[in-house]
């Protein structure tokens, strides 16, 4: 054998292992999310937010929030955006799924729909979701 068909044999097994190590990932991702089920949950009123809770969201609301609260028997999810420029903004939950281990939450901040819900001052827009608690680890994106 040549030493150049010793480096193409080289060359050609390790472009195979990345290969099969590639498939392996995308089939373990594929398996893994297709086991997600969604969450029942409630949009919690700013009235009806435990005080603590309250308290912490008026202390961080400058900047982002994500964060999950315990209160008895009710876990909350918390997603701000920090403070935004104007008002108007509105916030939707794209995903609120578990699996065996985990709670995913995925929101998106709307801007203003049209130029008569913008207000001048700064606004600090954030959703508060309630959901039977859970002994999982929280993603929020």
């Amino acid at each position: 054998m040549q030493v150049t068909d010793v480096k193409r044999w080289i060359w050609l097994c390790l472009a195979a292992c990345v290969a099969l190590i590639g498939l392996a990932g995308c089939q373990k991702k594929e398996a893994k999310d297709s086991q997600r089920s969604e969450v029942e949950f409630t949009v919690v009123a700013k009235e009806e937010i435990p005080e603590e809770l309250a308290a912490e969201i008026e202390k961080n609301k400058q900047g982002e929030i994500r964060m999950a609260y315990t209160d008895g028997g009710n876990q909350y999810l918390i997603r701000g955006y920090g403070e935004q420029k104007t008002g108007g903004y509105s916030i939707s939950v794209t995903e609120c799924t578990e699996d065996e281990t985990t709670v995913y939450l995925d929101t998106r901040l709307l801007g203003p729909a049209n130029e008569e819900q913008i207000t001048k001052e700064p606004s600090y827009p954030y959703i508060v979701l309630k959901i039977e608690a859970r002994e999982k680890e929280v993603m929020i994106q």
